[in-house]
């Protein structure tokens, strides 16, 4: 769907469903916006168990949608991560990011401690891709 402007929202085939009034990513001109990707399993819509595992689904739900515009995990210009409990957990996203990315490079970062996220969940990534049209 495009909004007047030209953006456009995102819902490309094997990613999640949404589980609420908001849209799995958009582009806007060269840029893929993900929005907030949990550790859901796309084929039953439930969290994965294991904190390691949650992590690295998580991050596999956001490349899926990248990828849906032609970009990928070295096309990332910027991710938010939030997590539940900074000393448990960012070790782990440094393991699954390290993983993923193959030793790096590594794109910008912000991890940010939050009191809660949906369902109960640990952990959440967001990310900026740069994706050109042409």
């Amino acid at each position: 769907m495009y909004s007047g402007r030209g953006v456009r929202t995102l819902a490309p085939k094997g990613a999640i469903a949404p589980t609420g009034t908001w849209s799995l990513g958009a582009r806007a001109g060269d840029f893929v916006f993900v929005a907030g990707m949990r550790g859901i399993n796309p084929a039953n819509n439930r969290l994965v168990e294991g904190d390691e595992a949650r992590i690295r689904q998580a991050f596999m739900n956001m490349k899926v949608i990248a990828e849906a515009e032609a970009a990928g995990l070295p096309d990332c210009v910027r991710l938010t991560v939030f997590v539940t409990d900074m000393g448990r957990l960012r070790p782990l996203v440094n393991k699954v990011q390290e993983e993923l990315w193959t030793g790096g490079p590594y794109p910008p970062r912000t991890i940010v401690e939050v009191a809660a996220l949906n369902q109960d969940d640990f952990f959440e990534v967001e990310g900026t891709f740069y994706a050109p049209k042409n």
